[in-house]
């Protein structure tokens, strides 16, 4: 039998270094090297323009994860420039909305977020016990080939034998499509795997609603009633005593 754990990346593996839910220096920085790369093309935009485009995307995007809904990196950017200015992209042209993604990559790069405190020891005790794991990561302004550099400096990408990030599958979390096709990829089936996350609406109602089992990371989502997680634990440190109790469900049968 093959059994499988899926994670949750944001709140649940990982966290802003400041404690905010966004990293206000990388926002800085991505607006600044924005603003200057954007000179170069004779665009003068104000950097308080560009700050609100990017968080108007931003909030975009996550209205639009609640649906399961994303769209791939590159096209994200161009929405943004065109909140900068009507027509920005086709002014710079391919090449200049290529570097202004690689210019916000570079900002995650140089701030990244950090790797809460024994996650990386637990997901190493998870995978050396036969588990197989998976990543399914709702993404905001960064490329999936940002997340796999840095987590693979963290290294945390060898850890799990799929990684899907909504921006890269054109779907989000909470669609049950996004769970069921990592899945796939796992080689584990719905009943056989469980996901952990601290959203009870993207996270523990789309796998519950996928089949999967679920454990809830609680202290950041107070939303009760939308679903009853199988377990509920306060950090990914407490899973390996939760994933006994799961395993010996299947002991049984």
């Amino acid at each position: 039998m093959r059994l499988g754990v899926t994670f949750d990346l944001w709140l649940t593996l990982i966290g802003e270094l400041d404690g905010n839910q966004k990293s206000r220096e990388r926002n800085r920085i991505k607006s600044e090297l924005t603003y200057n790369q954007l000179l170069k093309y004779n665009e003068h935009i104000s950097i308080e323009n560009i700050v609100n485009a990017y968080n108007e995307i931003s909030d975009l995007i996550n209205n639009q994860h609640n649906n399961g809904e994303d769209f791939p990196f590159n096209q994200r950017i161009c929405g943004a420039l065109n909140l900068m200015s009507p027509g920005l992209p086709y002014r710079i042209g391919f090449e200049g909305v290529d570097k202004i993604c690689e210019l916000v990559d570079s900002a995650f790069l140089k701030r990244p977020p950090r790797v809460f405190y024994g996650c990386l020891e637990t997901l190493k005790t998870l995978k050396a016990s036969g588990l197989v794991l998976g990543l399914i990561s709702n993404t905001g302004l960064t490329s999936p080939l940002a997340y796999k550099r840095w987590l693979t400096r963290e290294n945390i990408f060898q850890l799990f034998t799929t990684l899907t990030f909504s921006n890269e599958a054109c779907l989000a979390k909470p669609k049950t499509e996004i769970f069921l096709n990592t899945l796939k990829k796992m080689q584990v089936e719905p009943h056989q795997a469980i996901h952990v996350g601290d959203n009870l609406y993207t996270d523990i109602r789309g796998a519950s609603d996928a089949g999967m089992f679920t454990a809830w990371i609680t202290g950041r989502d107070n939303r009760y009633g939308i679903v009853d997680p199988n377990y509920s634990i306060s950090s990914v440190n407490e899973l390996p005593e939760v994933l006994e109790h799961w395993e010996k469900l299947f002991s049984t049968q």
